[in-house]
């Protein structure tokens, strides 16, 4: 008689994330256990569902006489390419253990298009059974479904995200003629015809926010903020300085692509990428530098990771500078020195290679450490 396994699927380790359930699991007993631990830990998560169906679906083809087994597999809440490896490997451990001839597949239907190929390339699939879950009468609205599917972390943020984006996009492009108009003559009568884009990018970023937590998010920066204040944290008065290098550095760079309005869309986005460039890369580089002050003055030890990202920062930003003239002085805009391109180009790649060279030296050093740990 062939062997059958009945095979669950949770590609987003929703068994693992709320039940505490090591996957894959494997027997009906173990099975059940994480049915029901799931149940307890959210009990209108789909995946309940879904296990439980293939518990009826076992049970039903024991009594029938079939030589059965049931086992769950489970992905990565990061869905997505780690996701399917863990399956993958998952998968390949049951069909070793349980030895099938057959397999049916159970799952709710949700991501069929992604599961089915990972499991028929290493087994034959006889079924697929999807399981829906019955709404009763007074839960069927569509408000009900949308809170609910808000509430999910991952559909949230493949649904939320999106509209968030469209809506921020469409509220940038309405505003740009207006504010452009409104900061070249001065007249307020151009921002009546704000008010949508500005309706619009309200909306769009209170999507993010909201796709993305930013509020409670805000709120634990806040209590870290103040923890640090009362510890006399060193990173305070250096980030202060990197915030306002780093509006400094925008308004800069708007300025800069003001100030010449006849430019072109390509000439502006250069004139406002070179007056951004070096004030947030000094605002990135004070930033850092309360981070590795404040490490030191706790531990009293080096962080040499802060010395190599700053020449690193020194390099991108001299090739990048080097990169935007040569792109100017090809297309006309601006008579630059070829003699400056040369010189940046070349600070650039000094500081590269200086890095390079500090990385493998500390590199070297903490083998060399290891080596000499081990041998004592």
């Amino acid at each position: 008689m062939k062997r059958t396994l009945i095979l669950a699927v949770d590609r987003d380790d929703d068994f693992g994330k709320k039940a505490e359930i090591q996957s894959p699991a494997v027997g009906r007993d173990a099975n059940e256990k994480a049915a029901m631990s799931l149940a307890l830990a959210d009990p209108e998560d789909s995946d309940v569902n879904t296990i439980l169906a293939a518990l009826s679906m076992y049970d039903e083809m024991k009594r029938d006489g079939f030589d059965v087994e049931i086992a769950l597999i489970c992905g990565d809440p990061k869905v997505g390419y780690r996701s399917d490896s863990k399956i993958s490997q998952e998968l390949e451990y049951v069909l070793d253990t349980v030895g099938p001839d057959r397999v049916i597949l159970v799952s709710d239907g949700a991501e069929d298009e992604y599961i089915y190929p990972i499991i028929s390339s290493r087994a034959k699939i006889d079924s697929v059974r999807r399981v829906f879950v019955k709404q009763a009468p007074g839960v069927e609205g569509l408000l009900y479904i949308i809170v609910k599917m808000l509430q999910d972390d991952d559909k949230r943020k493949r649904f939320v995200i999106p509209f968030g984006i469209i809506l921020l996009i469409m509220g940038i492009f309405s505003i740009i003629p207006d504010l452009y108009n409104l900061l070249s003559t001065g007249s307020v009568g151009y921002v009546s015809g704000m008010l949508t884009g500005v309706l619009f990018l309200v909306l769009g970023i209170y999507s993010l926010s909201y796709a993305y937590k930013i509020l409670p998010r805000i709120r634990l920066w806040y209590k870290a903020f103040r923890d640090a204040v009362r510890r006399g944290n060193q990173k305070i008065p250096f980030t202060a300085v990197a915030i306002v290098l780093f509006v400094a550095g925008l308004l800069l760079g708007v300025r800069s692509a003001l100030d010449v309005p006849e430019a072109s869309g390509l000439y502006q986005l250069i004139l406002f990428t070179t007056g951004v460039i070096w004030m947030w890369t000094f605002a990135i580089i004070a930033y850092e530098a309360g981070k590795f002050l404040d490490l030191y003055l706790e531990t009293q030890r080096i962080r040499h990771s802060f010395l190599i990202a700053s020449l690193t920062l020194f390099a991108m930003a001299f090739i990048t500078q080097g990169m935007l003239d040569i792109f100017a002085l090809a297309l006309g805009f601006t008579p630059t020195n070829e003699y400056v391109i040369v010189l940046q180009l070349m600070l650039g790649f000094t500081f590269a290679i200086m890095a390079g060279v500090m990385q493998s030296t500390f590199n070297l050093i903490i083998e060399e450490n290891a080596l000499d740990a081990m041998e004592s």
